[in-house]
This record gives C-alpha cells, structure tokens and sequence, in this order.
C-alpha cells in the first residue's frame, strides 16, 4: 500500500541540500517539531492522523494521513520510499515504538532514525517496567499494582484505599484500543474498579492500578535531558505545570520554564540509570506526605512541552537533528526562565473546576497569567492550525451538547477524574512491586 502526501504543499525552503527531516506522530508536538525545523530552512515531512494541526501548517513541505489502527505500518510503508538521508523523529509513542523495533532497518535503507537505545525506548513505553527500574534504583515511583486478570482485581478490590488510579500500562495502546486521549481513570470504590477493568480487559489492554500522589498541580515537575552515546548529558531542562485539566490528573494546561537543581539531579540520575541515550523526558510529582519526587513517567521522545522549552532557548528539535547529520552539538543548559507556555481554552476549563473546589479565585487566575505569553498551536506566521483546530473543538462540542444524554449509572472513571479534590491515602504498599 502506498500513501500519497497531502496535496497541500507549501513553498520549499532556502536550503535545500540539507537532509529533510520526518516527523512520525504526535499532533501539537508535531506541529511544535515541524516549525522549529522549518524555521531553520528544512524540508519537513509530517506523518500523523488527520486532526494533527500540522495538516495545514505552512511551516511543512508534506503531511501523511496515516491514522488508523495500523498507523506502524502505514509510516513503515511510506518510509520505503523516503528520500536518502533523512532524519527521522518520533513526536508520538507511535512513532517511537516503530523507531525502537526498526531502527536497524531505517539506518539500512539509508535513513537517520533519532539517537537512542532501542531495548530502552521499549521499556520506557511500558509503564510497570518504569516503575520497577525506579524503585531499583532508589528513586520514588507510586505505590503500583498489575493488574492482567479479574481475579487480580478481586484479590486487592477491597483492601486498596480510594480514590485511586486505573491507568494503561501503554498509553498508545489504550488510545488505540479505547478510543480515548484520557491519561487515566480515577476510580472511587471496589464496584468501579471491577467495572471499568472489565470493559478495558475486553479490549485487551494491560492496566496498572496506583495510588493518588496528594498535592497541587504545580508540584507536576519535569526534567528534559539528551545524553551522547556515552551517556554524557547535552542538553539540560526543568519546567513545571502551573495547571492541567482535568486538575490533578490531566494534560498540562500552563506551564514555565524553571531552573530546578533537585529536580535536573534527580531527572538526570534516572536517565543514567536506565541507559537512556538520545532525548529523554522525566516527569514527576512531589508527593504531599513525605515531599518526595515520585516518577510519574518517561518520555524518549518530543513531547507537548516542546514549544515552551524552544521559546526558553533551547531547539530540541533542531539540536537532535544537528546530532544525527554530524554537525557540532557543544552542550547547552543555558536558558531563559519562568517562560510561559498558556492553552487559554484548557486553562479557561482548568479555572472553572479549580474555583468550584475554593482552590482559586478569578484575581488570582488573572494574576497567574498577566505575563507574556507563548502558545502551542497560535501562531501570526501560521495561523491555520489554530483556526481549524478551535473550530473542530467548537464542531464536537456543539456534537455533544445536542446528543441524548445517556442513563445516569453513577460517575465513571472518566467523570470521577474531575471530581477528586481530597488527597488519597497509600494504596495496598506491601503488595507494590
């Protein structure tokens, strides 16, 4: 099967002897990506589905619709015919899973897949796997449980303390298979938990469930390193999110650059730990009870933060990309702080749940954002994405608002994640691994 490019072409770039980089997944991350490469006068080819906002960027030579349950394979097929030399980034877990299995086999066909370890990239896209590298090297994870059976749910049902966490083992998966982008459910009683597990078994999808980790949403903290093939640091990185919703559980909605010592130490000390080369990303938790940074998860890949970081100073993109065609990569840690990254729909939602719990007022809120501002998708240069982009939103929710509204059968996972304001205490720690 071959795929055609979109016939939305834009004009090409200054430099058209560079190698061209591609782009495999991951929607504003992608689009993130694609302009910090565009900008410095290369040729970008974007593989994603078809609600990325890089299908109408101008800042793209050629977007790929390759959504769909074999997403692998269809990037696979387009990449048989990609021309010599190119780089190739992951920007989705996609992406990098099919960067980990085929690596070898892209460099053979005379292609640059990103730098890293492909054993590693696969151990970091399973969350219990993590978790049990952290723990054995004396770094905090959740308190967590497997779960693969009903029989594994009704062993720990009633003994875990709620609320507590029912989140995917692989994420990719679980969006696949579940047709969902929520990060995880929150469940609030023995009854949900055996519910929500049985429809996500249905779907074959491997679950974990974990403690709450209490304290507020700027205690979600995150370290971005690029380690050579020694695994000597490069490049160095910390920011927080200010705000996500769903509060507490969600995607980040405001974010900063930060220069955080304990967290870079301990960011980097993971990352050394698993044998990380090329980009990582660690994000963590500071934990309300003990003031513990706990891992939450890893990425080796470009994630959505990547625009705050490139407007602190630091082109991610365009330094992997510098690595993999063999030009100079003197280390860089040296950037600009409390840069603000604000999605004001999200955000917007985010207040309204903060204020209904007493957690923020509207001063404060205006207050947390009267400062110059940098947004993942908006851009004067590029203004289509953000134009499509909101008005999908606006088409789904007007979808949604004038659909039936189902049978109340008690909140679900997904409602339960907006309603959890109180800390939950450990669960079931003796029976973690």
């Amino acid at each position: 099967m071959k795929l055609a490019a979109s016939r939305e072409q834009t004009k090409t770039p200054r430099n058209v002897s560079d190698p061209p980089a591609i782009v495999l997944g991951g929607t504003v991350t992608a689009l993130s990506v694609a302009r910090s490469l565009w900008d410095a006068g290369i040729q970008v080819h974007v593989l994603d589905r078809r609600d990325s906002p890089a299908r109408v960027s101008r800042h793209r030579t050629s977007f790929v619709d390759v959504g769909g349950p074999d997403m692998q394979d269809r990037m696979l097929d387009w990449l048989d015919t990609a021309p010599d030399g190119a780089v190739v980034l992951a920007g989705s877990d996609d992406g990098l899973e099919l960067i980990a299995r085929h690596g070898a086999e892209l460099a053979q066909r005379g292609l640059r897949p990103m730098e890293a370890d492909g054993e590693v990239l696969l151990t970091m896209l399973d969350k219990q796997r993590t978790y049990e590298l952290a723990d054995a090297h004396g770094i905090g994870t959740p308190n967590t449980i497997a779960l693969r059976t009903a029989a594994d749910v009704e062993e720990i049902a009633d003994e875990l303390s709620y609320p507590c966490m029912l989140k995917p083992n692989h994420a990719h998966l679980f969006r696949l298979r579940a047709e969902s982008n929520v990060k995880a459910l929150v469940i609030g009683s023995p009854a949900e938990l055996r519910t929500e597990f049985g429809r996500l078994q249905e779907a074959g999808i491997e679950m974990l469930v974990t403690e709450v980790i209490c304290g507020p949403s700027d205690e979600f903290v995150s370290y971005f390193g690029y380690l050579d093939e020694t695994g000597v640091p490069l490049v160095r990185f910390t920011k927080c999110k200010i705000r996500q919703h769903p509060p507490g559980f969600g995607l980040g909605t405001y974010h900063a650059s930060t220069h955080d010592p304990e967290v870079a130490e301990l960011g980097q000390r993971f990352l050394e730990a698993v044998g990380m080369r090329g980009l990582g990303n660690v994000e963590f938790k500071r934990d309300g009870r003990d003031g513990q940074l706990k891992v939450i998860e890893c990425n080796a890949r470009f994630t959505a933060s990547n625009e705050v970081i490139r407007r602190a100073g630091i082109d991610l993109p365009l330094f992997a990309y510098n690595r993999l065609v063999g030009r100079p990569t003197p280390p860089v840690d040296s950037y600009r702080d409390d840069v603000r990254l604000w999605e004001p729909i999200n955000d917007t939602r985010a207040f309204l749940v903060y204020r209904r719990r007493g957690e923020l007022t509207l001063p404060a809120w205006l207050r947390s954002i009267a400062h110059r501002q940098h947004f993942p998708v908006a851009r004067l240069s590029d203004p289509l994405p953000a134009i499509v982009r909101h008005a999908e939103k606006l088409k789904r929710a007007r979808s949604r608002d004038s659909a039936p509204a189902p049978p109340s059968t008690g909140p679900s996972g997904a409602t339960a994640m907006a309603a959890v304001s109180e800390p939950a205490r450990p669960i079931a720690p003796d029976a973690a691994p």
